[in-house]
């Protein structure tokens, strides 16, 4: 069901489009007109006592000349008796177990109409024993019989007067006379009917093969309904139809991870947390959206990425944490920088590193300066971890910036060089935020990869493809690395996750606490940069700032540390 209320509108839209386009087309068509006969093959219903296999025959004969009538023999000879090239739609239809055949025909012109059925009646009529062929001799023979009925009548009469002159006879010869004559009246008569019914027997009264015509032809005067109404109704389905098709074929296309059930599917990670596409509105580099609104949804969809990261790890202490994505823009610096923020407010020291070496940005975003950096730890043994740490107006959150990008940034995130920091790091931090580069770009990542306790991959919902995606995790998995899940970027806030509308439901009641640092864990190395030992309110204040002078300055004015 996903597919159809994501292509909601495909589905309205072709449902609309078939039914408008078969509501013109149905007003473009002129109006229809039908006409209709009945015939009936035989006379069985005038025959008080028919016989079973004389219902069997008319039956029978009513289907043959159904049949007949609809072969190219009865189409070509009524097209020439109505002088005529082509006809109209008809039809010859035969009940099942009826001797009635019902004949219609559709046209835009009525009379044309009638006239089409007229003409397949006649030619029915004329290949049936009563055609044009025999009317002549079953006019002879309708004479005969009248001649012979009459005969009959006669010698009737004539048998009565002579049995009444009989009754009145008193001789004996007289008598036997008009017996006589009585026998002799009586032969005659026999010898009519026998010729009666010969005659009879060979025309048309009471035969099985005979067509009577029911109801003449009709010259219709209305159109007949043209089935406007469940034309719409069959176009609109057979629209909604395809456009079903179409969404769930676009939604097989589409091999972009926009939602947590694909993520899972077709990379099989969990996603721990998701963050809207109005997070980045107006915002070019990823804003600090742990500082700028820390009562906001935004804020909390970080936090509880935190929370599910603490859980994703919980049989594995967290000590670094590699950020990447599978190729560049799908937001990797913004989690990170901001999950940086969210893990130092629970008062863990936390350090983040721009490990991206070609493309670097946390000092864009955190407004630091990037003169040194890891670069400059890396060429160098005569820099110190104190002159690299930058502190941010976060007490508990420092940053190492890139630093001057070098030509082979490959070479130096794989040595031995790197990996001394990433433990020395590792030693005086809580934990150790790394971001990365895209994994699928360089091999850059895959080396971070495989030293840092846990790896998150960054995925955007509008650009993440199914294919990097596993391109990606084939290439974290070749060196074992910990990959705890997923963070989906760029999401459709209306389809994941309920905390995005915490605040429109409960206010702001829930997020009044303020978060104060816990003791430190671990002491600071010689030189580092001096600690903060002030807390930090949630609305994005900074009580006190030892060393640097900005006590009560909104959180927003980055301090610059070089």
């Amino acid at each position: 069901m996903a597919p159809l209320r994501k292509w909601w509108w495909l589905l309205l839209l072709a449902g609309l489009s078939a039914g408008a386009s078969s509501v013109a087309y149905g007003l473009t068509k002129p109006p229809l007109y039908e006409s209709r006969s009945t015939l009936m093959v035989g006379t069985i219903v005038q025959n008080p006592n028919p016989q079973t296999s004389e219902v069997y025959a008319s039956q029978a004969l009513a289907a043959t000349y159904a049949n007949m009538a609809m072969r190219d023999p009865a189409k070509q000879a009524a097209m020439r008796s109505l002088e005529m090239d082509w006809l109209p739609t008809y039809s010859v239809l035969n009940p099942p177990n009826s001797q009635v055949l019902e004949i219609r025909a559709i046209d835009v012109d009525a009379q044309r109409a009638q006239q089409v059925v007229n003409a397949i009646i006649h030619y029915l009529i004329g290949i049936s024993p009563e055609g044009n062929t025999l009317r002549h001799r079953n006019e002879f023979l309708q004479d005969q019989l009248q001649k012979l009925e009459e005969g009959i009548r006669t010698t009737e009469l004539a048998i009565e007067h002579a049995q009444n002159d009989l009754a009145a006879a008193l001789s004996a010869r007289d008598i036997r006379a008009k017996e006589d004559e009585i026998r002799a009246l009586e032969g005659k008569m026999t010898a009519l009917q026998d010729s009666y019914a010969a005659l009879l027997s060979n025309t048309s009264q009471g035969s099985l093969n005979t067509i009577q015509v029911l109801e003449p032809a009709t010259l219709p005067t209305q159109p007949v309904d043209s089935g406007l109404l469940l034309t719409v109704v069959i176009a609109v389905l057979v629209g909604v139809l395809f456009a079903v098709g179409g969404a769930y074929f676009l939604e097989f296309a589409d091999d972009r991870l926009q939602t947590a059930d694909r993520v899972k599917d077709q990379t099989s990670l969990s996603v721990l947390g998701a963050f809207p596409l109005s997070i980045h509105a107006g915002n070019s580099h990823g804003a600090l959206v742990m500082l700028e609104d820390s009562y906001g949804t935004a804020a909390e969809s970080i936090r509880v990425l935190r929370t599910n990261l603490l859980f994703a790890s919980v049989d594995h202490e967290l000590g670094s944490l590699l950020v990447s994505s599978p190729v560049p823009g799908e937001g990797k610096s913004f989690v990170s920088s901001n999950l940086a923020v969210a893990f130092a407010q629970t008062g863990q020291r936390v350090v983040l590193l721009d490990a991206d070496l070609r493309k670097p940005s946390l000092h864009r975003i955190f407004d630091l300066v990037n003169n040194v950096g890891i670069t400059s730890a890396l060429i160098s043994d005569m820099v110190s971890l104190g002159t690299l740490v930058q502190q941010t107006v976060i007490p508990e959150l420092h940053v190492i910036t890139s630093g001057p990008l070098p030509p082979n940034p490959s070479e130096l995130l794989s040595s031995t060089k790197m990996e001394r920091l990433l433990r020395q790091l590792e030693e005086q931090y809580d934990l150790v935020v790394v971001d990365s580069p895209p994994v699928t770009v360089v091999s850059d990542t895959a080396v971070l990869a495989s030293r840092a306790d846990g790896v998150l991959i960054v995925l955007s919902a509008d650009r993440s493809r199914r294919d990097l995606a596993r391109n990606a995790l084939a290439a974290l998995d070749q060196v074992n690395a910990r990959v705890l899940g997923a963070v989906l970027n760029r999401t459709n806030a209306t389809r994941h996750g309920f905390y995005y509308s915490l605040r429109k439901e409960y206010g702001n009641q829930y997020y009044g606490a303020h978060y104060t640092s816990r003791p430190k864990k671990k002491s600071a190395s010689p030189g580092a940069v001096p600690s903060v030992s002030e807390s930090v309110t949630a609305s994005g204040v900074v009580s006190s700032v030892s060393g640097n002078g900005s006590a009560g300055r909104p959180i927003a004015e980055r301090t610059k540390l070089q």
